[in-house]
């Protein structure tokens, strides 16, 4: 088994990924949101256990122990959680797709594995959806950033961590003067705002 692959992947309604990566800083939550023409795209790698080639859990699995080596009391690698949070903010939910893959080198190579997703509506877990079929109907850049055949940063990823409260309050102002219609002009007659 070569490379391993580990993330959650959150398919969100939204249209603006510095806006919901806004909304993942305030939370504290340490993810990156790529902008896909299928909504936002929250996205979070997570630690991998690493075992020597023949250890018995590479078959049945990480025991609670690697967990506690892992240190996941970080609420980012929650993908639930964070499923769950966001699902709150918009009336059709989100999907939550976790990845689990590695590349296999051996007779069959290749990338292989287990990509599951379920729907998240107003807090609360929902159906399974076929994931197949979900990454057939998306835009390919999903699909690509689940599989690991292309990275967040290659489509201009908003990293929540980046994300500054001054960020947050620029975007808002700039939201409420479009929603209100209040765009006042300047001594030259230009329209007033931070140019973005």
């Amino acid at each position: 088994m070569g490379t391993k692959i580990k993330r959650y992947a959150i398919l969100t309604p939204f249209d603006k990924a510095e806006v919901v990566a806004g909304i993942a800083a305030l939370q504290k939550l340490d993810v990156d949101v790529v902008q896909t023409q299928s909504g936002a795209l929250v996205v979070r790698d997570l630690p991998v256990p690493q075992y020597d080639e023949w250890d018995i859990r590479n078959i049945l699995g990480p025991d609670e122990s690697d967990f506690d080596e892992l240190g996941e009391d970080n609420p980012s690698d929650n993908a639930p959680a964070v499923a769950a949070f966001f699902s709150r903010l918009s009336k059709f939910g989100v999907v939550l797709m976790d990845v689990d893959l590695g590349e296999d080198t051996g007779f069959e190579a290749g990338v292989s594995g287990l990509v599951r997703a379920r729907r998240f509506m107003g807090g609360k877990a929902g159906d399974e959806v076929p994931a197949g079929l979900l990454l057939n109907a998306v835009d390919p850049v999903v699909e690509r950033i689940v599989l690991g055949q292309a990275s967040p940063s290659d489509h201009g990823a908003v990293k929540s961590s980046d994300v500054t409260p001054s960020d947050i309050i620029k975007k808002a102002r700039k939201g409420r003067r479009r929603v209100s219609g209040e765009e006042t002009a300047t001594s030259d007659g230009t329209p007033s705002g931070d140019g973005e």
